[in-house]
């Protein structure tokens, strides 16, 4: 049976020099320990964190069921009221087809002459798709005066003997940024429904048209975006040529506008140029980029994300005071929403209350995060190394007003997921399609993919809009 450390001491006490040798290596055992703790507590956390208690993506979670953290909303299903998708008869079909009875089904006798009617059922099918063919003949006639052959002038957008029109190239818009469908799929599709397969470089022509004939709508939208009040702003990693590049958005309930860009920072956000020229407020995920001395705009920070670094903390740290701020900013979120309702605002003694327990939780939280083990720091420069509590808790304290600006202001609104949902369909198309091979192919992406949504969100017919903006119509008046 070993002796222990205070038997050991015990000893070796009368020999100083063999107690203190002893010491300095129980005091390194110690140390190595309470690293080793440090280290598998950082890692424990790692193989903790998923999309509800971090900021990781919910495609990490694999198949595991993730916890929601909205609170439930009542009964689930349609509302009162809603009209449904049901067919309903229309009074002039494209077909009849008349199945007559000329003799009863039971006795054979005659009914030529007996009393009667129609019971109608009606299907509704799509045709075989065809290509439609349009010949344009320009007619030709020799002048005698000038001694040579005249021909009437061909419309512009006919160019050649034989091509395709622009209905094919929105059909091509459409598949490749709403459908999410790869050339190769966009190519075969046409194919079977038509007999008649574009190639690669053909698809390749439509989608480059597209993207010049869509730059005044672009235009259109980036400014009625900087006439918000408020828009959200995010970004996402994409892969392009092989590297790991960025799909930024700003966006509001009826707007999209998608840039890319190789960065993710400030940089990427000058050279974009909305945000240098927005004087609003922009929603977005505390990002440090946006917080730039030369912007102008107001700041409003996502909750939901807040509320994700808490539950972590409270899960792998055991703090109080994580838990006590998601409970305060999720009941603040309740009394705004219901102040919204009602279209009154919230008190100022309530606000007041709010705002005072926020700096409370905060303190109480100081006397937790500063036990936290932390990492030893290697260099000399940065800035000093904090736990992943002391982290938040610092950019709580610092973004306070950004944080409870929505008890105030009520177009301020809790979370930041709009931008995150019109930033999903980049996830979504990598997935179907793969990586863009290209940068120019992002480019291309950034904008069709702009003009769908904002015409989705507006209600308005994307094929045909499409098809519309190609032939010259403008899609959004610019007011």
């Amino acid at each position: 049976m070993k002796p222990t450390a205070d038997q050991v001491l015990t000893i070796c006490k009368g020999d100083k020099e063999i107690a203190s040798v002893v010491q300095f290596l129980l005091d390194q055992q110690a140390a190595h320990i309470q690293q080793l703790e440090n280290r598998i507590h950082e890692l424990e956390r790692q193989l903790g964190s998923n999309s509800r208690n971090s900021s990781k993506p919910p495609s990490s979670d694999g198949l595991r069921k993730p916890t929601n953290l909205r609170q439930p909303g009542g009964k689930k299903g349609a509302p009162k009221g809603h009209p449904g998708a049901t067919l309903c008869q229309v009074d002039e079909p494209d077909e009849v087809i008349v199945h007559s009875l000329a003799s009863c089904p039971d006795c054979s006798a005659s009914l030529n002459e007996g009393e009667g009617g129609y019971e109608n059922r009606q299907v509704f099918d799509l045709p075989p798709p065809r290509l439609r063919v349009t010949e344009h003949r320009a007619e030709k006639a020799y002048c005698r005066h000038c001694r040579r052959m005249q021909r009437a002038p061909f419309p512009a957008h006919v160019e050649a003997p034989v091509q395709y029109g622009k209905g094919m190239a929105a059909w091509t818009v459409y598949l490749h940024a709403y459908q999410m469908l790869p050339l190769d799929r966009i190519a075969q599709l046409f194919a079977d429904l038509t007999a008649h397969r574009p190639s690669e470089g053909t698809l390749l022509s439509f989608l480059s048209t597209s993207f010049d004939a869509l730059a005044s709508t672009q235009q259109t939208i980036e400014a009625r975006l900087l006439e918000e009040a408020k828009v959200h702003a995010d970004e996402t990693g994409c892969r392009v040529n092989g590297k790991t590049q960025w799909m930024h958005v700003i966006s509001d309930e009826d707007h999209t506008l998608l840039r890319f860009h190789a960065k993710r920072g400030s940089k990427a956000m000058d050279e974009m140029g909305f945000l240098n020229r927005y004087t609003g407020t922009v929603v977005h995920d505390c990002m440090q980029g946006y917080f730039k001395d030369r912007y102008v705009f107001e700041h409003a920070l996502c909750k939901v994300h807040l509320l994700r670094e808490c539950k972590g903390i409270a899960e792998h740290d055991r703090h109080v005071w994580a838990q006590q701020m998601m409970d305060l900013l999720q009941e603040s979120w309740q009394l705004a929403r219901e102040s919204r309702q009602t279209e009154k605002a919230l008190a100022p003694e309530v606000i007041q209350k709010i705002w005072s327990r926020y700096d409370e939780i905060l303190e109480a939280g100081r006397h937790e995060w500063i036990k936290d083990p932390v990492r030893i720091k290697t260099g000399t420069q940065g800035r000093k190394i904090k736990s992943k509590a002391g982290n938040l808790g610092e950019r709580l304290s610092l973004h306070k007003t950004s944080i409870l600006s929505f008890l105030w202001r009520p177009y301020i609104p809790f979370d930041n997921n709009q931008a995150e949902r019109d930033l999903r369909m980049v996830k979504v198309k990598q997935k179907v399609s793969g990586a863009f091979r290209t940068e120019a192919g992002a480019h291309i992406f950034a904008r069709l993919r702009s003009v769908i949504s904002t015409l989705m969100k507006q209600g308005l017919p994307v094929l045909a809009s499409l098809s519309d903006a190609l032939r010259g119509k403008p899609l959004l008046q610019n007011t």
